[in-house]
């Protein structure tokens, strides 16, 4: 399909699907056809009856939904002081708003998204708290399933887990590297955990099923990393102590990869070099 053209999408045909993230994204795909690059995020909301998308900067937002009752038609507003790459994923989590017609705005005119919204996880006890995140947690997971699909990473999906991977995907995809290294320990067939740090302090970490938590935690010091060896910020592979991420002695070597970004930014990769019959019998 050519970038010129302009996209022509059945609305009510994807909202038919109905309300699970991965079903959405995949109805929407299905009316795409094989595409190659970066998803036309903007061309799909287009498609989707977004009839604007202004810049502009947003105090303490990452983008904000407004649209009516019948939600028929939307203004999606991003925040411009946001890179690029960030606003691409902030258009695709409103669109994951106004496509789920089990989401319901909880401010007057619509959804208001923060960066922590953007992110995740989140926990509080209040109801419409807990609404709001949930809510939250499934426009994030409809973006990344539109943006990221995941027929593009199932080739890299073995062995031991390479950030270098997530540099390709952010280039192929025009994503942030934080969103792919998300999506990359998301679907690994190995279990997987990734610190996010800036300037030596931990900031937040994921980890994806089977792999057991840190001793770290958000805002405390983040343990030795290597070094880059190379202008991408990416380190080599070493072996790392488990005792200094896991409290305790490991049955299996544990791999520490580093991948350093801007501004003291870091994503660090750790993961498990164990034989593929060894993750069998865990798995």
């Amino acid at each position: 399909m050519s970038r010129a053209q302009a996209l022509a999408l059945d609305r009510m045909e994807i909202e038919g699907a109905g309300p699970e993230p991965q079903r959405l994204a995949q109805a929407i795909h299905a009316q795409l056809g094989p595409t190659s690059g970066p998803i036309p995020i903007y061309k799909i909301a287009a498609a989707l009856d977004i009839i604007e998308v202004p810049r502009a900067p947003l105090k303490g937002l990452e983008a904000a939904l407004v649209t009516g009752p019948e939600r028929d038609v939307g203004v999606i507003a991003i925040n411009s002081i946001s890179s690029m790459r960030r606003q691409r994923f902030s258009v695709a989590h409103e669109l994951g708003h106004i496509l789920n017609l089990l989401h319901r705005p909880l401010t007057r005119d619509g959804f208001a998204c923060r960066a922590e919204d953007l992110r995740g996880p989140w926990g509080s006890p209040s109801l419409e708290a807990q609404l709001h995140q949930r809510q939250e947690s499934e426009a994030n997971q409809f973006a990344i399933e539109l943006l990221a699909p995941r027929k593009i990473f199932r080739p890299y999906l073995t062995g031991i887990p390479d950030l270098a991977h997530v540099l390709r995907f952010a280039d192929q995809l025009d994503l942030s590297k934080q969103a792919c290294a998300r999506r990359y320990a998301e679907l690994h067939n190995r279990p997987v955990a990734l610190v996010f740090s800036r300037n030596g302090v931990v900031r937040y970490i994921e980890r994806s099923d089977g792999f057991p938590y840190l001793t770290c935690g958000p805002g405390s010091p983040l343990a030795a990393v290597p070094s880059p060896t190379g202008q991408d910020g990416l380190s080599n592979h070493v072996e790392a102590d488990p005792r200094d991420w896991l409290g305790r002695p490991g049955r299996r070597d544990l791999v520490l990869q580093t991948l350093r970004q801007n501004e003291g930014y870091a994503i660090t990769l750790l993961a498990f070099d164990a034989s593929e019959r060894d993750d069998e019998q865990e798995l």
